[in-house]
């Protein structure tokens, strides 16, 4: 069994998924999932243990998933429209930057706590911006508290939020090669209107 954070569930056939998970033991993976019996579980930032089975026609020779079981679903993403979408965000942001197989614990670890308290915090307002600041510094692209110190300290306006959001993102851009404009960009910044 390995414990995995899901990143995302992308349909591929009538028949047939990848999920893309994050593990501490071995980073990215991707696995193929034939039918619907895990979708329901199978849900960005939900933490699941499973195991896989190698198959020669498996998508991205991965394998595919054999048995899942859920581990911790973020009970408030079921009803609070704010948390599913900062879910969405930081999912898809680990889904441009976590490009390879990669052994990291601490990564592994720092994502779960993130993604409790997405879960339980009562303010996620700047969870979001949070996020990115900290995890730029697991990228090796660490942003630098005296070129940017107003980055470290937490905005109290919508219009305050929403320019650090674009500032943060634009130095993603900057740092990593083809960092693509988040979809849910857009999204995050209606909801927290």
């Amino acid at each position: 069994m390995h414990t995995a954070i899901v990143l995302s569930l992308t349909k591929y056939s009538d028949t047939g998924s990848i999920a893309h998970l994050y593990t501490a033991e071995q980073g990215r993976m991707q696995y193929a999932v034939y039918g619907n019996k895990y979708k329901g579980i199978l849900r960005p930032l939900f933490i699941v243990e499973f195991t896989s089975t190698k198959r020669q026609n498996a998508p991205q020779q991965n394998g595919s998933l054999s048995s899942v079981s859920l581990v911790y679903a973020p009970k408030q993403l079921a009803t609070d429209v704010q948390r599913q979408c900062v879910a969405m965000f930081i999912a898809e942001i680990l889904l441009f930057t976590l490009r390879h197989p990669m052994s990291d614990q601490p990564l592994f670890d720092w994502l779960c706590s993130i993604i409790r308290h997405l879960d339980t915090d009562l303010d996620i307002s700047n969870l979001h911006l949070q996020f990115l600041i900290e995890y730029a510094s697991y990228l090796g692209i660490g942003i630098d508290d005296a070129e940017h110190p107003d980055w470290y300290v937490a905005p109290t306006s919508r219009g305050e939020r929403q320019q650090r959001l674009r500032e943060l993102c634009a130095y993603y851009a900057e740092h990593i090669e083809d960092f693509p404009s988040p979809k849910s960009l857009d999204i995050l910044m209606e909801v927290f209107d």
